[in-house]
């Protein structure tokens, strides 16, 4: 958890990662009941100040917590910190 830094509550999932220097991103994928996201997390370059971002099949959201919902489509999730 403290890695990837996802975190579950109930139908919302927070993001707060603290990847390796050396990573520059991963991905996964989250099932929610009969719900998949596919989350991709980058890793900003040295010395970018912008807080961190995160989109949901292209809008982007209000802070780094997003809510889950079970529709039973495929989402894409996209984390940069």
């Amino acid at each position: 958890e403290s890695l990837l830094g996802l975190k579950l509550e109930t139908d919302k999932l927070s993001f707060a990662p603290c990847l390796p220097a050396h990573w520059d991103a991963f991905t996964m994928h989250y099932r929610f009941r009969e719900t998949i996201y596919h989350i991709r997390v980058m890793q900003k370059q040295a010395g970018d100040k912008k807080a961190a971002t995160v989109t949901v099949d292209g809008v982007l959201q209000q802070g780094t917590v997003i809510a889950l919902v079970d529709d039973g489509q495929k989402h894409a999730v996209e984390v940069v910190v």
